[in-house]
């Protein structure tokens, strides 16, 4: 089948030549003659044969679909990822199929995924549990008897495949500097999970951030919880609630621009303006952060951009870990600390 409605057959009929020919003529094969492939290739021109995906994937082994797996379909920001990926498939000429996280959770997950017959498989990553990730890395190992794949997101250093990742370490310690810089001390991190033993986590840069601004690190400042506006409420609402109000937090980094909207409302409940009394800092920057009140100093991750850059490596072959962009994005809810 066509776009056109035609079939290799009739291309081959028309040009007086076999399916093969024909195949081999779309396929740039240089086993055909000059004159043999002019003809049909003036056949497919009066055509406007193209054919399908389908049909070359029976002839080529390839299916011309990519997988994604993404941990929460409904956060804006996997949206984007999505987005930026189908864009760049669709060029490519390659379709995606999205799988949700659960995906991970069948029976056998691996055998699952592999009868989709896809020709690739793109996993974003979240921090896990030590047994999260000894599961998934099993997983993983299996799937790649089938497939390439490859991982973006926040992906453990020790996993040992294509990677495009944040250097969470690096973007939390110079989010911790520029607070610093604004004059805060009582910084509090909120959200995540106890993260297990990678070197680039989040929880590393902040420690080291701390440390280099010769501020002590302490428990009541360090909140963990899921990445949602309403965890993030009532996180920042448990920690204002466990100290006495001279040792409020002045500046909170949030885990990403969900948690910092749940945090802004928090904050607002409990009487303090923002910015002036405690400035809140997002991740992700995702298209509401300029239109919340005050507007939200983020980080822009570069969603679509990822997502296009993990197609990109996935069609490539390369086995190579790449950094993912980011860049501070200044807005006005972080402020210089004037004391309350």
């Amino acid at each position: 089948m066509s776009t056109s409605g035609s079939t290799i057959y009739d291309i081959a009929a028309e040009a007086g030549v076999s399916i093969t020919t024909v195949s081999r003529v779309l396929r740039g094969s240089g086993a055909v003659s000059a004159a043999t492939k002019k003809k049909v290739e003036a056949v497919i021109a009066r055509h406007n044969y193209h054919p399908s995906a389908i049909a070359q994937g029976m002839t080529s082994k390839k299916t011309y679909t990519l997988g994604m797996i993404l941990p929460k379909l409904l956060n804006p920001n996997y949206a984007m990822i999505f987005t930026g990926a189908n864009d760049e498939a669709r060029r490519s000429g390659h379709l995606i199929s999205l799988f949700p996280w659960s995906s991970l959770s069948d029976e056998r997950p691996a055998l699952s995924l592999a009868n989709r017959r896809m020709d690739g498989l793109i996993v974003c990553v979240e921090y896990l549990s030590p047994e999260g990730n000894e599961r998934l890395l099993e997983t993983l190992k299996e799937l790649r008897q089938y497939m390439r794949i490859v991982l973006i997101g926040c992906v453990p250093s020790y996993y040992s495949y294509p990677t495009i990742s944040y250097p969470m370490a690096e973007i939390m310690r110079k989010s911790v500097s520029y607070l610093v810089g604004l004059g805060h001390e009582k910084i509090a991190f909120i959200g995540g999970t106890e993260e297990d033993r990678d070197e680039q986590r989040r929880d590393v840069g902040y420690t080291q951030g701390l440390q280099e601004a010769h501020l002590p690190c302490t428990a009541s400042y360090r909140a963990f919880c899921k990445g949602t506006a309403e965890a993030g409420e009532a996180a920042l609402e448990e920690m204002l609630s466990s100290l006495l109000p001279a040792y409020w937090p002045t500046a909170v980094i949030a885990l990403n621009d969900l948690v910092a909207m749940g945090c802004m409302n928090a904050a607002r409940k409990r009487g303090l303006k923002l910015p002036e009394d405690l400035s809140i800092l997002g991740c992700d920057n995702l298209f509401c952060a300029p239109y919340l009140s005050p507007a939200l100093t983020s980080i822009d991750t570069r969603q679509q951009e990822l997502g296009a850059d993990a197609v990109r490596l996935l069609l490539s072959g390369e086995e190579k870990r790449m950094d993912a962009g980011w860049e501070f994005v200044y807005r006005e809810s972080c402020a210089r600390y004037a004391g309350r």
